[in-house]
C-alpha cells in the first residue's frame, strides 16, 4: 500500500493489513483493528479519543522505516559499516517485531485455537526460534562482530592473541542453519501464510508479520553467511591470524 493511500476513509481493519507496520501503530494507541476493524480510522480515533493526524503520521513514518533498504555495494563498503547495517536494521527489528508476533500468536490462540490446533505448533517453534535468535544476536553484537571490527582497525588479531574467527564463524553459520529450518517449518504449519477462510484482522495480521519476519531473517542471514563472515576471514588470512581447520 502507497502512502497516498493511507488516509481516514480506510477501515482500521483494511490499514492494519495492507499498510505496512500499521498494526503496531494501531496496537500501541488502543485501536481495535480486530473486531472493531470495519470502522473507518477517523470514526475509530474520535471513538477512542485519538488524535488522527498523529495515528496518520505515525503510518506513514512506520511504513518508510519499513520499505526496503537502498542498494547498497556490501561487497565494498568497509566491514565496520556493514555490521553496523546488520545491527541497527536486522537485529534491531528481530527485537522489535518478536514481541508484537508473540502477542498476536496468544490472541489467535485464543480465539482460534481450538479450530486451528497448527496455532499452537507455530508458537512453540517462534518462541524456540525467537530465544535462540536472542542469543546468537548478542554473541554476535558482544563478542564476534567487536573482535572483527578490532581485526579491520589494526589493533590487534580478533580474539587478542587466543583463537580465530573460524570457530565462531562456524557456530553462527551452524545457529542461522537451525533457524531456517525453524523458519521453514512455520511456512509449512502456516500454509505459506495463507490465513483461513475463518481468519480475523488479528490472524491475518499475525500470517503477514510472519511472512515479513521470514523475508527480513533471509536477507540478515544472506549478509552474514554471503558477505560479511567470508570477507572477514578473508581478511584474518591476509593478516596470518587464521588458525588452520
Amino acid at each position: 500500500m502507497q502512502t497516498e493511500m493511507i488516509d481516514s476513509e480506510r477501515t482500521v481493519g483494511e490499514l492494519a493489513v495492507g499498510a505496512p507496520g500499521a498494526a503496531r501503530v494501531f496496537e500501541r494507541a488502543g485501536l481495535d483493528f480486530c473486531c472493531g476493524g470495519k470502522k473507518p480510522l477517523r470514526e475509530a480515533c474520535r471513538e477512542q479519543g485519538v488524535d488522527l493526524e498523529e495515528i496518520l503520521a505515525a503510518l506513514r513514518a512506520s511504513e518508510e522505516e519499513r520499505a526496503p533498504a537502498p542498494d547498497a555495494h556490501w561487497q565494498l563498503e568497509p566491514l565496520p559499516t556493514l555490521i553496523a547495517h546488520i545491527v541497527e536494521r536486522h537485529h534491531q527489528y528481530v527485537r522489535r517485531e518478536t514481541p508484537h508476533i508473540e502477542t498476536w500468536l496468544e490472541k489467535c490462540i485464543a480465539a482460534h485455537g481450538s479450530r486451528h490446533p497448527e496455532l499452537m505448533r507455530i508458537r512453540h517453534t517462534f518462541m524456540a526460534m525467537a530465544g535462540g535468535m536472542a542469543q546468537h544476536m548478542a554473541k554476535e553484537e558482544l563478542i564476534l562482530f567487536p573482535a572483527i571490527n578490532r581485526m579491520v582497525a589494526g589493533r590487534t588479531d580478533p580474539s587478542g592473541g587466543a583463537t580465530s574467527l573460524t570457530q565462531p564463524v562456524r557456530m553462527m553459520l551452524v545457529e542461522h542453519d537451525h533457524a531456517g529450518r525453524d523458519l521453514a517449518e512455520i511456512r509449512k504449519l502456516g500454509g505459506d501464510f495463507m490465513p483461513p477462510p475463518d481468519a480475523c484482522n488479528t490472524y491475518r495480521t499475525l500470517y503477514q508479520a510472519l511472512g515479513e519476519f521470514e523475508a527480513d531473517m533471509k536477507q540478515h542471514v544472506h549478509l552474514e553467511n554471503n558477505i560479511l563472515f567470508p570477507r572477514a576471514l578473508a581478511l584474518e588470512a591476509e593478516a596470518g591470524h587464521g588458525q588452520p581447520d
